[in-house]
């Protein structure tokens, strides 16, 4: 018996070291962590010397022969002079991203005309669904790029909001008047968000045809050129907005 403890020991112990680490944004695209670290490096001299970028893994998922190591990277004040290693990878995990690869979990919520939208009148194509709220000046800068891919997949996907705000108390329509978003906007969504354990906005979640949940991303798509924070056009190879919505429409 214990002959056969230690050949499963062994194998166990073998097999951690042959699955290799690997590291994605959750936008479909996987790094090395050679690679995140020159990106890192890159990264940290844009920004002035009091200021460095750690990078935080905040969720991990065995695939096949590779542990993803799900990432970000954070801007934190120098704790030294001293720069910090790369190979400092902090570990803390994001509870939203447990969710991740299974069904999200039901709703059923009303749009401003008063019509109840439930989660299982999204199966049958893929869906994006926004978070946001009116005091979020990112979700409101989105607005704009998020309402051009509505235009080009709306016959392909799904587009609907959700925003913990209320029709008559913080007058939504109003405020929404003379904002460019076509998405369907459901209100009083507060509860829904803190059952997916939602933290900052804006918030992506990416569904397939059967309501699995298969991208989290925040922001739509940004780059730096120069000293300018861009966003990144629709069309551009870049965009992994448009290159996970392309995925999940085949």
């Amino acid at each position: 018996m214990r002959f056969l403890f230690l050949i499963v020991l062994t194998l166990l112990t073998f097999n951690s070291y042959c699955q290799k680490n690997v590291y994605t944004f959750n936008n479909g695209t996987f790094f090395s962590k050679d690679q995140i670290n020159a990106y890192l490096s890159a990264g940290n001299k844009e920004l002035p010397p009091t200021h460095e970028l750690l990078p935080v893994i905040y969720h991990k998922a065995i695939i096949k022969d590779s542990i993803v190591n799900y990432l970000s990277f954070n801007v934190s004040n120098k704790t030294s002079t001293k720069q910090s290693s790369s190979s400092e990878f902090i570990y803390k995990q994001d509870s939203l991203y447990l969710l991740l690869n299974r069904p999200l979990p039901a709703f059923k919520l009303n749009d401003l005309n008063g019509k109840e939208i439930s989660s299982e009148d999204l199966l049958g194509k893929p869906t994006l669904i926004n978070f946001w709220a009116i005091n979020c000046a990112p979700c409101i800068e989105e607005m704009p790029q998020l309402s051009r891919l509505k235009e080009r997949y709306k016959d392909k996907m799904n587009f609907i909001s959700i925003t913990h705000d209320s029709k008559t108390r913080n007058n939504l329509v109003k405020f929404l008047e003379d904002k460019d978003f076509n998405f369907q906007v459901l209100e009083l969504g507060e509860l829904y968000e803190k059952e997916l354990k939602i933290g900052a906005i804006p918030k992506n979640l990416f569904l397939d045809r059967k309501g699995v949940l298969r991208y989290i991303q925040s922001n739509y798509p940004l780059q730096r050129k120069s000293e300018v924070i861009e966003i990144i056009d629709i069309d551009d190879k870049d965009n992994y907005f448009t290159k996970i919505i392309n995925e999940l429409i085949r």
